[in-house]
């Protein structure tokens, strides 16, 4: 699946999308769906794509988990707060599904130079 396709299935659950015409013509969007769609693939361990038309491999845990996520970003900078709080919910329950198989999730604080605690 391509970034483009993830971005069209999200538009298409969060209900912002009419026509095929109606993805490209909002470039901030479209932009900052990009940009999302890296921050989701990060917080997943994977690796970020250049542009919408790179390839996703994924397993379908992980797709989920990214569309549930690119739509709870979206739908926080249109200021859909309902959406928002629905898509909060998916996000983290298919984001824990999809990295079962982390052994350990380490909480650490960074180490800071130069101050007292």
């Amino acid at each position: 699946m391509k970034g483009y396709d993830v971005y069209k299935r999200v538009l298409n659950l969060l209900g912002y999308m009419y026509n095929d015409d109606s993805i490209t013509s909002d470039n901030v969007l479209y932009k900052r769906a990009l940009y999302s769609i890296n921050q989701i693939l990060l917080d997943l361990g994977q690796n970020e794509i250049a542009d919408m038309n790179c390839e996703i491999n994924l397993s379908k845990a992980q797709l989920d988990a990214l569309v549930c996520g690119l739509a709870m970003l979206l739908s926080l900078i249109g200021g859909d707060g309902e959406r928002n709080r629905l898509f909060t919910n998916l996000y983290n329950a298919k984001r824990s599904a999809a990295l079962n198989k982390v052994d350990a999730v380490v909480d650490a604080m960074p180490n800071v130079d130069g101050g007292a605690i």
